[in-house]
């Protein structure tokens, strides 16, 4: 079920993952780097609002969780706005920065429904803590790529630097002799508590979050001293080359249909699925037809208006 139609819930959380082209290290530790994802992420919420609970890189892939404001149709077209905006903005600053061209993502991201509190919180600590789980790093503290551990351990949402080009331009560019330094301007990434979590006094949920990191990090310890494995240094990090790739094959995986932490609440979502693909595919029958009125069920994203003139 990897190729059916996106689905977007008002109330449904995503569990997102986008590798890079070839699995390159764009995202290896590197301040510019962390600088440009940060102020990419802060530009696009303000533009179009969704709910962020985590958005973190490995050196070539970056998972997030993410859910629209609601099932209002404008808050689900903020959720593909947000992507579209935020990427564009991510390959644009990374390609300038590391003079390359092309696209950054090797395909658009692999997005999983999160059924349940449990589950999510599940996919979320494992999404934090995946450079522990690699082996990059001994505990996700000491991660300088960029990361949400800060602000979801202290409560501390940080400030991104960017420089606004259009505003330069619009000033006169090259010919207002103008630094494009002086059109430097500030935005933060401010993430929304996980539900079941959010009415917690935030102090105990930081305690909580970092309780559930250290145990996660004792585990992925245990293991790579079992495998003996150790971690990279922190010269061998700042020497990664971005354009260099894992030695490893590439293994493919099934996307799971959502993640649950039960097999009943499973099986209640793949019903679900059901009935709205029936719907999905009944009303995009109809609009290859000619029905150009036909209702999409909520939640769906209507195939795109092209014509040919005679």
């Amino acid at each position: 079920m990897t190729n059916i139609p996106r689905w977007i819930r008002g109330d449904g959380v995503y569990c997102e993952v986008q590798r890079t082209v070839d699995r390159a290290f764009l995202f290896r530790p590197d301040e510019t780097v962390r600088q440009i994802i940060g102020a990419s992420a802060g530009r696009a919420l303000l533009k179009f609002p969704v709910k962020l609970f985590w958005l973190d890189m490995n050196v070539n892939h970056k998972q997030n969780g993410i859910a629209p404001l609601s099932n209002q149709p404008e808050h689900i077209q903020n959720y593909a706005r947000f992507h579209q905006m935020f990427n564009s903005l991510i390959a644009r600053g990374i390609n300038k920065y590391l003079d390359r061209e092309g696209p950054l993502f090797s395909s658009r991201n692999r997005s999983t429904e999160a059924v349940d509190d449990a589950s999510l919180e599940q996919q979320f600590l494992y999404a934090v803590t995946n450079p522990v789980k690699d082996g990059l790093v001994d505990r996700i503290a000491h991660w300088k790529g960029f990361s949400s551990y800060k602000q979801l351990a202290t409560g501390e949402v940080e400030k991104f630097t960017y420089i606004d080009w259009t505003a330069w331009h619009k000033a006169g560019g090259k010919n207002s002799k103008k630094s494009p330094t002086q059109f430097t301007k500030t935005v933060s990434v401010e993430l929304t508590p996980l539900p079941g979590l959010e009415d917690m006094p935030a102090h105990k949920r930081q305690a909580h979050f970092r309780r559930e990191i250290r145990q996660l990090e004792q585990h992925y310890r245990k293991q790579r001293e079992r495998d003996g494995r150790t971690t990279m240094s922190k010269a061998r990090l700042e020497r990664l080359d971005p354009r260099d790739k894992p030695q490893t094959p590439f293994v493919r995986t099934r996307k799971p249909v959502c993640h649950a932490s039960t097999k009943e609440a499973a099986d209640e979502y793949r019903e679900m699925l059901r009935a709205f693909l029936d719907q999905y595919w009944y009303a995009s029958g109809m609009w290859l037809r000619g029905a150009e009125n036909i209702a999409f069920p909520k939640g769906s994203f209507k195939p795109p208006d092209i014509r040919a003139a005679a």
